[in-house]
Formats: structure tokens, sequence, C-alpha cells
């Protein structure tokens, strides 16, 4: 029987990220009512969207998906011909992978401020897999507390995007909340520059240390404004984990993409970082303007030498056009179906440095048994997993092991 609604959201399946949840799709569905079939952290069964029966399909056109995204519009249109279809691409960390958007865009009418409501994360159909991956500490709990980035890096799709935060005390008060109704033990910033204003970085770690939860910085750290009382201050209020955007250790490269940061700035960091957490990401991007073979290869062993864990992508070029098809290829950034576009020097000597680098990741994640690890935490939770989600952990969780193991690639 099909379900009829005004809204229907769909988020398309992808082998990137998997451990967060499209958080456009998320604020949009707590602002609408609308409920998320989430087949980019539940894959299967697969065409379960067909069920319903919608006035609008609302769709997420991420780069990396647009394959799936189109495919989805097709099977769901020739079934519902009348259902106008829309692209969804409010609220959430763009990076190397913009949103892209159809003639009609879903708009929320709410600035990314104190105004939005905390996401209702249970109109995902993916909840009983998320909620039970956030309490086992699988995955952490996703808190964006601030949205776009004033600097012009050459290859990101936030550059020069409107830098908009909410305060402090509604961060520390949807944590808080996540807390009593979803069991988290630890949460992850996602900004796009966490610390642009020092002043509100010490707040945060101020307020959020009673909530005694752990937690990661590993995306939106900028070298040039972490300083040691920065880093005392993330590690007294529990967090773990730190990662600066490095994209280079050549300067002349970090000049060519106007990065704004020098190879002093980022090497001064890192060395802050090591006397507070015991992890240090860092991300790198293979074939940037200005690189070569020698570059980039001299980037992964610098990262080595510094005790970074890398993780690293491809450049994308003309980050605006990221995503649109070529063929029947999309330009896929990171993963297992990333491979080189950028014409910076030959696809060939990329692909060399890109295995390279997974190399020395997957040395790293086996000295730290991470596969023994994500084994026994997901088998003490198989009983807490409905049946969807136990569905996807069957169908792609060998695959996912797989790929940790021979690879060095964590989604």
């Amino acid at each position: 029987m099909k379900k009829s609604l005004k809204l229907l959201l769909v988020d398309p399946a992808s082998d990137i990220y998997i451990n967060l949840p499209n958080m456009s799709l998320a604020y949009a569905a707590t602002v609408y009512g609308a409920p998320v079939i989430d087949q980019h952290i539940l894959p299967y069964p697969k065409d379960r969207f067909m069920k319903y029966e919608a006035e609008v399909l609302g769709i997420s056109l991420r780069s990396f998906a647009k394959n799936e995204a189109d495919r989805v519009i097709r099977v769901y249109s020739r079934r519902h011909p009348g259902t106008a279809v829309k692209s969804l691409t409010a609220l959430d960390v763009q990076c190397c992978y913009p949103f892209l958007k159809l003639k009609e865009d879903i708009s929320l009418g709410i600035d990314f401020s104190d105004d939005l409501p905390f996401p209702k994360y249970e109109l995902l159909d993916s909840f009983n897999y998320l909620s039970v991956n956030w309490q086992a500490g699988l995955w952490h709990y996703p808190l964006l507390t601030s949205l776009g980035c004033p600097y012009g890096c050459i290859f990101c799709a936030s550059r020069n995007r409107r830098y908009q935060t909410r305060s402090v005390d509604n961060c520390i008060t949807e944590l808080s909340q996540a807390q009593d109704r979803y069991g988290i033990v630890s949460f992850e910033i996602i900004d796009d520059v966490f610390n642009l204003q020092k002043v509100r970085v010490m707040e945060f770690c101020q307020k959020v240390s009673r909530l005694k939860l752990s937690w990661a910085c590993s995306n939106g750290l900028r070298a040039d404004r972490f300083d040691e009382e920065v880093a005392r201050a993330l590690k007294e209020a529990g967090c773990r984990a730190v990662g600066f955007g490095i994209e280079s250790a050549d300067p002349s490269v970090l000049k060519a993409i106007d990065k704004g940061e020098s190879l002093e700035d980022i090497e001064k960091a890192v060395k802050m970082a090591h006397r507070y957490f015991s992890e240090v990401k860092g991300y790198f991007i293979i074939g940037l303007a200005g690189s070569d073979y020698q570059k980039d290869l001299k980037s992964v062993e610098w990262a080595k030498k510094n005790r970074i864990k890398p993780v690293i992508s491809y450049y994308v070029p003309d980050s605006d056009k990221a995503g649109q098809v070529q063929g029947d290829k999309e330009q896929v950034f990171y993963g297992s179906m990333a491979s080189p576009v950028s014409s910076t020097y030959p696809l060939e000597e990329q692909k060399k440095v890109y295995l390279f680098a997974k190399k020395e990741l997957r040395s790293l994640y086996q000295r730290q048994n991470l596969p023994f690890r994500l084994i026994y935490i997901t088998i003490k939770s198989l009983k807490r997993y409905n049946f969807k989600s136990l569905l996807t952990i069957f169908m792609i969780g060998p695959k996912r092991l797989a790929g940790l193991i021979l690879k060095g690639e964590v989604q």
C-alpha cells in the first residue's frame, strides 16, 4: 500500500562519508515534518522510496552521488509522473563535494542560527543504525556549530561562503538533548572552519566540558589559528582528536591554491597538537594547481614523518562544476570509487601517490587493531539493530571491512 505524503526526502546511496547523516535533509525533515529515505547510510532495501507517493520529492544532489540521484529521480518519476522533483541544498558542510541544484530548490526559510530547530534524526529511516552506532561509540554524533568560511582556497566548494554561527549555548543544549534522547557518548564537530573565532572556541570548550562527552574536531581547524591555549582548552574539554586541512606540504602549492597559510604555520600547529592529542589527522589533496608527482609524494612522506594520520583525496578541478558526469562516471574525489581527474600531471602518477598514501594508512589501522575493534563492537551491538540495519551490515559490511584491511579506507 502506497503512503501519501506532501513531501518525501531522499538521500541517494554512495560510498562517501557513510558515517555522517545528510545535515541538509535532517534539518529539512525537522522543519517540514517529512520522512527521509536515507539510502546513503542504509542502501538496502534499494528502492524502498517507491512505496511512498508524494506531492514533492526532495532529493539531495551531492556531487559524488549524482548518478544515483539521477536514477532515483528517473525511477520515481516514471511511477509517479505527477510528483514535483526538487533539490535540497540548504545547510551542510560542502568542502570538496558541492551540492548541485535542479530548476526548483527547497528552501528552509531559516538562516543558520539559533532559530533553526535541532535535527530530529528519528525522521530518517536510518535512525536505528545511527542511534545504535552513536551509543556504541562506533560513530560520533555530528555537530554543526557554524557554517561557511571566509577564506578563498581554490579547491573548496565553501570558499568565500558567508560565515554564520549558532550561539555556544544553543550548541551545548543540542548536545545535552542528544545525550538524553539518543544516548550519544561522543560527538564530532564538522564545521567548515571551527576555530575562526578563538573567543568562541574557548567559550565552547568551557561549557561543553560539563557534559563529560568524548569528542573530536577532525574537520574545520586552520593551522594558523591554532595555538597552545586553544589546544589545552580542547583537551581539557574532552577533545581526543584534531585534524587540519593541510592539502600539501609544499610551500609553492600552498601559495598557488590561496591557502593563506605557510608550511611553518602548519608544522607549528602539528607539533603543538601532538603534545595534547593522541590522534592528529591531516587532509591532503593530490593534483592541485602547481603540484607534481614529487611534490605530492613528498607531502605523504612529510605526513608519515610528522606522525599525521593522512586523509588523501583527488583534486576535482573547477569545483563549481564538480560532480558533473563525464560519460557515465562521476568525479569522485575520495574513497573506493575515487579516480584522478586533474590534468596537473599524469593521472597514472597521481594514482601512484594515492595508493602509496593508502598503504601508509592501512599500516596505521593495522597497528591500531582497528578492524578487530570494529568487528568486536559491531558484534556486541547486533541485537540492537533492526532488520534494515542488519541487512546493511551483512550486505556491505564485508566489503567495507575488506576496504579497511586491504586499502586503508574507512567510511
